[in-house]
């Protein structure tokens, strides 16, 4: 299996045992390969020219050995004190070649033990009596091990030459219960941006907000980590920092110096040489190109000594695996097992054969006694659970046992589909996600009106009277039967759709009448009035958007001179306002992006996951007034998303949605817990419980 695909550990010891297979040609191989994977395009280490690429660039052909003491987590604290003064380290509680000579008993109650050769060797004690010393001993002589360098984690160089230490020091919190990290990018000496990053301790919701160096935020995410919310504050020692940084990263072309600010005083955290690897993406991408032309590649510096004998080390360990491949592939002509008829036996040359018991130690053959190797058995799995497979109700099944399904069983639906697209099992007791939020509404909260704005021929009607037909589509007909519509009278370009479908497959965009297939269109238009066709059905009935009946609409066809596609404006009214808004751009082509912006039309970092997204989406001049009609409309409502086009300066209404996007994923992570923080469906919760106590 090739090393791009194994975790960190994996990676790691396969490296450590290729030892001189290792050449320049591999290196630039194994990278390109995680390069391309990770980053999304081609590595080009001849040319460098984005941030993550030269990053690579400088594993490979940079060897500062000054590189190799501030990359040593124990070391670089005599660099810091030699450069910027002994005040700015974490204070070292003590120091060991070996985890056994750790004397547990002189420890304070908090500290941290730490392995200098690699990123997350840490072991944090907030409270000693329940610390485990033995296991904590265990777990750092593998972090000491050789194949546990970071050198071999993708050939970051400044690690290669170290020797491993532990050490303890002292244990550092900040008052809120948690560590804000400082992260400084010194280009060339120059500090040109940073990072915060905020909630460590949470895992999941780690956030990194950037920031120029005047403190700017920077409209990008990095390795697909969410933003802050409420973005963090400025440090109080902000320009210190900077100017701390800058004498620090004076020697090198590039290094991100990480500081800590603990009751008004600056500790390092540590200087890292190969932020993210160089595998973190930057979305959008140009930022990646962005804050690559900031750098300027020194010449080539190579310090390690290559021996005379490498190339016959290199023959010789190659051809020992190909020595050892041909000697199995002779040891299995000659030897074989086989199973016949349920029963084991050993076969010599294909033609003699030996029965055995399996699991015993020898075999017994016409007086001959073969030893056997010993089989180790595996484990048995400590849990015994089969594999979730998700089996989807679909639309005609639904609408067979609409009356059989309950709330209960609607609700085992939701968390089931929802694990298996959102990718985690969705709380729908205490909500707290924008998923998780829709899907409470779909399931427990009722409204007449959802039937009908959810029906595109009455919803015309229902916006008319509430902000004014101006804003409606204008409608040809709306038809029961596709025989009642006569094709010759219509217009040559006009839109069929039916009244409660959930995608392309339900609309048709006629752009020439003369051109097309009308006895096509007739039999796909009539598939669309079956029923099972509605959205309600094809989620197991959790929605309330349910039509009276089938319908076939058809409109008059919106198109803006010199544009192929419109733009699509959703606006996401949450407890009846617009938090935030999806621009759809060029929508049923390749180039198609899916932006959200929020009140303020700045670009958030979320996208839906799969779609691209524009760092500078066009707002339209007449975006205020969609604000404002989509207020309106959503007075009442705990949510509804509210689709509008703007033709010319116009405004129409496209379409009311109450589950938009159900069950879609947003990256990057965190994502969807940052936009469930925009709707508060608490009180309406109350409601429904309360109404439920009073119906027992």
């Amino acid at each position: 299996m090739p090393s791009y695909y194994k975790g960190t550990r994996d990676i790691k010891k396969e490296h450590y045992n290729m030892g001189v297979l290792l050449t320049e040609e591999k290196k630039r191989e194994i990278l390109e390969n995680n390069f391309k994977r990770r980053v999304g395009y081609d590595l080009n280490l001849d040319e460098p020219k984005s941030f993550n690429e030269k990053i690579m660039w400088l594993k490979l052909y940079y060897q500062d050995p000054l590189i190799t003491k501030c990359c040593d987590k124990y070391a670089v604290k005599d660099y810091v004190t030699e450069k910027i003064g002994e005040e700015y380290i974490v204070p070292t509680i003590a120091v060991w070649d070996n985890p056994d000579d750790i004397d547990f008993d002189k420890l304070p109650e908090q500290f941290v033990l730490k392995v200098n050769w690699s990123s997350g060797y840490n072991i944090i004690c907030k409270d000693k009596s329940k610390l485990d010393p033995e296991a904590t001993k265990r777990q750092l002589k593998k972090w000491m091990q050789p194949d546990r360098n970071a050198y071999y984690q993708l050939f970051n160089w400044g690690f290669k030459h170290m020797k491993p230490t532990v050490y303890a020091e002292e244990y550092i919190e900040q008052v809120d219960g948690q560590v804000y990290d400082y992260k400084f990018f010194v280009f060339n000496g120059e500090v040109k941006s940073m990072f915060i990053a905020t909630d460590r301790h949470k895992g999941f919701d780690l956030t990194y907000d950037w920031f120029d160096r005047d403190f700017n935020h920077m409209p990008f995410t990095y390795g697909g980590v969410m933003t802050a919310e409420p973005m963090p504050e400025k440090p109080i020692m902000y320009e210190k920092m900077v100017e701390l940084a800058e004498k620090l990263a004076a020697p090198f072309p590039f290094v991100r110096i990480d500081f800590y600010e603990i009751e008004g005083k600056i500790m390092l955290g540590e200087m890292t040489f190969y932020s993210g690897g160089g595998i973190l993406p930057f979305d959008p991408v140009e930022w990646d190109y962005i804050l690559g032309s900031w750098i300027k590649l020194p010449e080539k510096l190579i310090t390690d000594k290559t021996s005379k004998l490498e190339p016959l080390k290199v023959y010789a360990v190659s051809h020992k695996r190909k020595f050892q491949y041909k000697l199995r592939a002779l040891r299995s002509k000659i030897v074989k097992h086989k199973i016949i008829n349920k029963k084991h036996y050993i076969v010599f040359f294909n033609r003699l054969r030996a029965p055995f018991i399996k699991g015993k130690s020898y075999i017994r053959f016409e007086g001959l006694e073969i030893k056997r190797r010993h089989v180790k058995k595996k484990a048995a799995p400590v849990n015994s659970v089969s594999k979730f497979e998700f089996v989807n109700m679909g639309p005609r099944l639904s609408y067979a046992m609409e009356d059989k399904i309950t709330v209960d069983m609607k609700k085992h639906y939701c968390e089931q589909k929802g694990y298996k697209q959102l990718k985690y099992f969705p709380n729908l007791t205490d909500p707290q996600t924008f998923n998780e939020k829709l899907l409470w509404l779909a399931i427990y909260y009722k409204n007449p009106n959802y039937s009908i704005a959810a029906d595109k021929a009455k919803v015309k009607d229902w916006v008319g009277e509430r902000i004014g037909y101006e804003y409606t589509v204008p409608t040809i007909g709306v038809y029961e039967d596709i025989n009642a519509i006569d094709f010759d009278s219509l217009p040559d370009k006009f839109v069929i759709k039916a009244n409660n479908g959930w995608g392309a497959n339900e609309v048709a965009l006629i752009r020439d009448k003369n051109k097309c297939n009308i006895d096509n269109l007739k039999a796909l238009a009539s598939t669309w009035l079956y029923p099972w066709g509605f959205y309600y059905y094809n989620n197991m009935c959790i929605t309330d958007e349910k039509p009276e009946k089938p319908l076939i609409v058809i409109e008059e066809l919106l198109e803006e001179e010199g544009k192929k596609y419109l733009n699509d404006y959703k606006l996401y009214c949450c407890n009846g306002k617009v938090r935030f808004s999806m621009v759809v751009t060029d929508r049923g082509s390749k180039q198609q992006t899916r932006t959200f912006v929020d009140e303020d039309w700045k670009v958030l970092p979320v996208r839906r996951a799969g779609k691209f997204s524009s760092q500078t989406p066009d707002k339209p001049e007449n975006y205020e007034k969609m604000v404002e009609l989509a207020e309106k409309l959503a007075k009442d409502i705990p949510f509804v998303r509210i689709d509008f086009y703007n033709i010319n300066g116009r405004i129409y209404v496209g379409e009311l949605t109450f589950t938009p996007g159900l069950f879609l994923r947003f990256n990057p992570s965190g994502a969807d817990k940052f936009l469930g923080k925009f709707l508060d469906i608490t009180q309406v919760m109350e409601e429904v419980n309360a109404d439920k106590e009073s119906c027992h």
